[in-house]
């Protein structure tokens, strides 16, 4: 008999816990979510040009991960976060202390830090791109993938 009337008071628990959680229907168009503060607004991006003072490979804790210069502006030196794979793959970024540079990107708050987070840096006459035009940092792709290697007509 307690084995009878524990289930059944089992059952009632999950019925009423049911009941409990509130229903919302959704209309034809679909849930959106709402992004009120989007991590890489292309509306606020700004193109700066300064003087690299330090070149981190690999940020120290607390920072965000991946390479950073520190670029001396007429802003002060601002932490330009270049991502984890700035100095890697088939055309890498090539800057070092005392470059001129040119980098287009948005200021953030992150950690309670600011950092600058590049979108595009150039070097001399060299573009390197960093991330897409929604923030999104890019992999480094070897252009010669997918070309053929032999040379003449068809096989």
């Amino acid at each position: 008999m307690r084995k009878v009337l524990g289930g059944f008071g089992l059952v009632a628990l999950l019925a009423v816990s049911a009941l409990a959680v509130p229903v919302t229907a959704q209309t034809a168009t679909g849930v959106k979510k709402a992004h009120l503060t989007p991590f890489y607004d292309a509306a606020k991006e700004v193109k700066l040009q300064g003087t690299v003072e330090n070149v981190l490979r690999t940020a120290p804790r607390g920072m965000l991960p991946g390479a950073h210069v520190m670029l001396a502006t007429s802003f002060g030196v601002l932490d330009t976060h270049l991502g984890p794979f700035a100095f890697k793959g088939f055309n890498p970024l090539n800057v070092e202390p005392g470059s001129r540079v040119e980098v287009v990107g948005v200021m953030k708050t992150i950690r309670s830090n600011q950092v600058f987070l590049a979108r595009t840096i150039t070097v001399g006459e060299q573009e390197y791109k960093i991330r897409n035009e929604h923030g999104v940092i890019l992999l480094p792709v070897n252009p010669e993938i997918g070309k053929s290697k032999t040379t003449g007509g068809p096989r």
